[in-house]
């Protein structure tokens, strides 16, 4: 068998069938390392001792470290600041500007800063890791924590490639290793709601299913530092306040560019762009609430439409799954020049239809049918004249950031050995 190839996000086997990596994969081209590439670089950095995962006892308080303090390092950071479950035992990161942001932030002036993740692996007192690094670091540094005995946060996608998926489950696996994926919304209690409607029947047999991730934010997409409106590049971005080497040491060398190491979002040498960054959220979640497999054959397609300023990953994309065995259809639409519908997901049933958001579900009828008359009566169904615009049934949320809950999920497991909701592998 060939081994499977990369494109757009999407894992292609030669049986003609193929499947997203749902937790990310990447855009392969011919000068990206091969397999035994990635195994030779495996074997030179990773730790030379392989340390067994530390025992807590049920009131101990898990001592974390952080790798990388970016700009969603920099946000799980206040995850963990605000967790009343752990406490941060060390820093990672090779940007001057993003060590010097934190560090005010930090409640311990004496917190470790490291320029090598391996020298804060090798601290026995550290029992978890969070890895908020860009794409192409995430496999590396999984194993690598894997290694040294800690219990892993991983934020999505798991890792850039299929190989490289593949080597980090079957580690965890065979370590007895915590791991948690940042697919926050399975900590979202609403979305076990949807779970519950959908696998009661009340919906009818379920289609199609489509996802969106749309977006239209006043700076071009990835092209910011400290949040994601702030554009242009920090202050301190000169190569010597760069560990550029070591960020790309796993890819082609290149001569310095400050945009590939803050702008990393861009540039698929680095990152899975919006199909493994964005579209993997709402796919993980139809994963949960449809209780899927891998899909039977999908194809996908991208470009630049928009925004043409060097980057090498698609601005506007669309994918589609199709799983014949379980009669469904999905589709992914990604865009980042429109906002409308956001971050929304339509699951469209024989008798009706819900619309899934971070803050909200939504339950329409098809017609005045028993799913109708089951959550309407009297004066509520005589109100309602359209229904293609007004919900049977409606539960609105708060805004509920959900990094803490997510975080303490973590945490909370890596004491008691359990499984996490967001695990590797499923």
């Amino acid at each position: 068998m060939n081994a499977p190839f990369v494109l757009f996000g999407v894992i292609f086997t030669d049986k003609g069938a193929c499947f997203p990596i749902l937790e990310g994969s990447g855009m392969q081209k011919t000068n990206k390392p091969t397999r035994r590439d990635f195994l030779s670089t495996a074997m030179i950095t990773a730790p030379a001792v392989v340390h067994s995962i530390r025992s807590l006892k049920a009131a101990d308080t898990p001592n974390v470290g952080l790798i990388g303090v970016g700009i969603r390092g920099y946000q799980l950071h206040e995850g963990i600041r605000e967790s009343r479950h752990a406490r941060l035992g060390g820093i990672a990161d090779l940007s001057d500007h993003y060590v010097e942001r934190i560090k005010p932030q930090l409640k311990d002036s004496k917190t470790p800063i490291y320029r090598d993740y391996r020298r804060l692996l090798s601290d026995r007192d550290i029992d978890a890791v969070i890895i908020a690094t860009p794409d192409h670091w995430h496999a590396q540094m999984t194993l690598d924590a894997i290694d040294a005995g800690k219990d892993v946060y991983i934020e999505k996608p798991l890792t850039y490639s299929f190989d490289e998926a593949l080597q980090v489950v079957n580690k965890a696996r065979e370590r007895g290793s915590v791991i948690q994926v940042g697919y926050q919304r399975r900590t979202l209690e609403h979305f076990y709601k949807a779970r519950e409607i959908i696998q009661s029947g009340i919906l009818g047999e379920i289609t199609q299913v489509h996802l969106y991730s749309s977006r239209n934010r006043s700076t071009a997409p990835w092209r910011a530092w400290d949040n994601y409106n702030n554009p242009g590049l920090p202050p301190k971005s000169g190569p010597e306040h760069v560990g550029w080497e070591k960020f790309q040491s796993n890819r082609p060398s290149r001569p310095y560019d400050p945009k590939r190491f803050f702008h990393w979002q861009c540039y698929d040498e680095y990152s899975t762009g919006i199909f493994g960054i964005l579209m993997s959220h709402p796919l993980d979640v139809a994963n949960l609430v449809l209780g899927l497999d891998a899909p039977e054959t999908c194809t996908a397609s991208g470009g630049i439409y928009k925004y043409d300023d060097g980057r090498t990953v698609p601005d506007t994309c669309n994918a589609l799954f199709n799983y014949p065995s379980r009669r469904l259809m999905i589709s992914f639409t990604g865009c980042s020049t429109n906002a409308f519908l956001n971050q929304e997901a339509v699951y469209r049933g024989t008798e009706g239809t819900m619309e899934l958001g971070v803050t909200w579900l939504r339950i329409y009828a098809e017609q005045k049918n028993d799913l109708f008359k089951r959550f309407t009566t009297g004066k509520k169904a005589d109100s309602i004249q359209d229904l293609r615009k007004q919900p049977v049934f409606e539960i609105p949320f708060d805004w509920n950031w959900s990094n803490v809950p997510h975080l303490d999920d973590f945490f909370e497991n890596v004491k008691s050995r359990g499984q996490c909701k967001a695990p590797v592998g499923e």
